[in-house]
């Protein structure tokens, strides 16, 4: 880090309002997140151990994972039966893992490997030669008083000027699902009783703003709620379950390490450039605008400066300061891509040329989709050259 505050005097004005910023290292820079203290103990996951995760592409789905690799405190889990495209990354302390079994102990339903119709954990562990991953390496919370079935309305994450009527779909601890009534699972997304992101019945009356009414309703710009609640034989979520959080404590020029979205085996040295309430704006440092990106300032990929040090995870230094050698044995023609990460995900480790690699202009220039797992003709968008709304028949 000192490196990249000493580099080049061209930059002495900017790096000493960094050097400012980071005068005090202890200094975290997501106050309003607790999920990214800097981890107490070192991660007790190891290749090979099975548990269950919710699928990314699906959230209302529990799977049987594996853990494929582990790079401090994070982990590349994959989806048992399925291509390695569909790996993902989780921190080790994610709520959206649990221990082999949580799901029949807790009535979920796990969707087993590819193939399997029954599925038994004790058996399936002697047959793959595994064993499943101790109970004591997962975090666990307190519960909340929203219940499953409960309505309320919820912005549309995919197109966030969407406010619509939406279920509780699942409730895990102090995290509850959120559904879009009459979409498919794919727009689902977890939160907790905090986020911006939902309100109670009759928020968007309040507000003069529009309420998105569920696919199929017969008078959608006439939707009243007392109606459809009698109707669906479903109640509110009570008022009292939604405590918004203050916002974040960001700030413009504030360091940190960022996942790179569009590579996550990735970690680099990032800038916030612009700030919302609850949202910013990230800037990979070395690298064109085109790779800044809104998220939430919650966003499990944000951590402080130091995190990747403390966990014993490669920190990706900005491009012209890195003395780390490329790993593959061609040269990838991007500027600043040192040839790690594939365009198709995890199942290839690496590229030398532009038509895998993330960061190339024709793959800048196209969605980056993989067929659903599940089957059928859709496909999933990975990373989207535009954000459409889940209203667009095209998007479903």
């Amino acid at each position: 880090l000192q490196e990249y505050l000493d580099h080049g005097q061209s930059e002495k004005k900017h790096l000493s309002d960094v050097c400012l910023i980071l005068s005090d290292l202890s200094l975290s820079l997501l106050p309003d997140s607790q999920s990214q203290t800097f981890p107490s103990r070192k991660t007790g996951f190891k290749v090979g151990m099975k548990l269950e995760g919710i699928d990314p592409m699906h959230p209302s789905m529990f799977c049987v994972v594996t853990v494929a690799e582990v790079i401090g405190c994070r982990l590349r889990l994959h989806i048992d039966g399925y291509s390695e495209c569909y790996d993902f990354w989780v921190n080790a302390d994610s709520p959206n893992i649990r221990p082999a079994g949580w799901c029949k102990e807790h009535n979920h339903k796990l969707h087993p490997p590819k193939g399997k119709k029954q599925f038994d954990w004790q058996q399936y562990l002697q047959s793959t030669d595994s064993q499943s991953a101790p109970p004591a390496l997962f975090t666990c919370c307190t519960g909340v008083s929203i219940q499953v079935g409960m309505k309320l309305e919820a912005v549309d994450r995919k197109n966030p000027g969407l406010v619509c009527v939406a279920s509780v779909a699942d409730v895990i601890d102090d995290r509850f699902l959120v559904h879009f009534d009459n979409w498919d699972d794919t727009y689902d997304y977890w939160c907790d009783s905090s986020s911006p992101y939902i309100h109670p019945v009759g928020w968007c009356e309040e507000q003069g703003r529009p309420l998105t009414a569920p696919q199929g309703h017969p008078n959608p710009e006439n939707f009243v709620w007392e109606e459809y609640l009698q109707e669906t034989s479903s109640t509110a979520a009570p008022i009292s379950a939604f405590t918004l959080r203050a916002p974040h404590g960001f700030q413009v020029n504030h360091k940190l390490e960022a996942v790179d979205r569009r590579n996550p085996m990735l970690i680099r040295v990032a800038t916030v450039t612009d700030t919302e309430d609850y949202r910013v704006k990230i800037h990979y440092d070395g690298w064109s605008t085109q790779f800044d990106l809104w998220c939430d300032s919650d966003l499990c990929d944000l951590h402080p400066v130091g995190w990747c040090q403390r966990t014993g995870h490669p920190l990706e230094p900005p491009p012209g300061l890195s003395h780390l050698p490329s790993p593959s044995q061609g040269v990838c023609p991007t500027a600043g891509c040192r040839g790690i990460g594939h365009i198709k995900g995890a199942k290839y480790t690496g590229h030398h040329s532009a038509f895998g690699c993330p960061y190339s202009d024709i793959n800048m220039r196209k969605e980056m989709v993989l067929p659903d797992r599940l089957g059928g003709e859709r496909v999933i968008t990975l990373i989207p050259v535009t954000v459409r709304q889940h209203g667009n028949q095209s998007d479903r």
